[in-house]
């Protein structure tokens, strides 16, 4: 099904990214429907574990629709005022300068806002309010308003108020609610103001596709033995693993096969398994 979108012209193209994206048929379904929730001036939430392609969905979309991308990573010490405003050492001088969420909101840009799991629950909700309302205050005491707010035209009182700029698109990153991520359940939360696509583990099919355009020459038969044991583990996730090995590390393992071929099966496992070789009761 063929879909239409409006492509942008950037004032800054160097903000649009650029990335590398096999098209395989899980991704591109999950591209679709996030390209038509953009049609329809959706802000996009994409859940899913970590490593499974959602930051290179949002990039991908980005760039072929030439918006200018923003990014911001959350964690669990953010707050409202690192969101909004951001320290920078100039001439060794501290000075305090817009936060890249600020940037895209008054640029009209698109910011991806990655992990936003990590975050306590009252900055999630600031980022609730911001895509419900087009409203935020800032700790300076200016504020974020719609475009077209009568407030904005008081003449003695324009520098209170910001325009949130027409174009101005949140894409939010994060992972499931649950182990091993334990971070809080930003669906729950803010599900209701955010388009919602779910970004799941690849499919065989898709995923030994991935990895025959990542490595072309690693036989056919390794990259199936390297994609069942990683199957494999994705079903140990509850309870006999703590870490999600995601399509991500898989990536990195056949990369690696195909740039060393003479290189073994266990040397090639170490970059990912090395660290849970010293933990005895994640040995399988």
């Amino acid at each position: 099904k063929q879909l239409d979108c409006l492509r942008r012209s950037p004032a800054r193209p160097e903000l649009v990214p650029k990335v590398q994206f096999v098209q395989i048929a899980n991704h591109l379904v999950v591209l679709q429907n996030m390209l038509a929730s953009w049609s329809a001036g959706q802000h996009l939430l994409l859940v899913g574990n970590q490593g499974v392609g959602k930051n290179k969905l949002a990039d991908h979309m980005l760039s072929l629709l030439c918006c200018e991308r923003e990014y911001v990573q959350l964690h669990r010490d953010t707050t409202l005022q690192s969101l909004t405003v951001t320290p920078t050492l100039q001439a060794g001088v501290v000075s305090w300068r817009d936060s890249a969420l600020l940037r895209a909101a008054k640029a009209g840009r698109c910011v991806v806002v990655d992990e936003a799991d990590k975050a306590p629950l009252e900055v999630v909700c600031i980022l609730k309010a911001l895509a419900e309302d087009s409203v935020l205050t800032l700790p300076d005491g200016r504020t974020l308003v719609r475009h077209d707010d009568p407030r904005l035209s008081f003449p003695d009182r324009e520098d209170e108020f910001i325009p949130v700029a027409e174009g101005f698109r949140m894409i939010v990153l994060a992972n499931r609610p649950g182990r091993p991520f334990l971070g809080n359940d930003f669906y729950r939360v803010c599900g209701d103001v955010f388009d919602c696509h779910v970004v799941e583990y690849l499919d065989t099919a898709s995923e030994l596709e991935l990895l025959r355009s990542v490595a072309p020459a690693v036989p056919e038969g390794q990259l199936v033995t390297f994609s069942e044991l990683f199957r494999e583990l994705r079903q140990r996730e509850d309870g006999e693993t703590v870490y999600p090995y995601s399509t991500r590390e898989l990536v990195k393992m056949v990369s690696h096969a195909q740039r060393f071929p003479g290189d073994s099966f266990e040397y090639l496992a170490a970059d990912v398994f090395s660290f849970d070789a010293f933990e005895e009761r994640q040995k399988l």
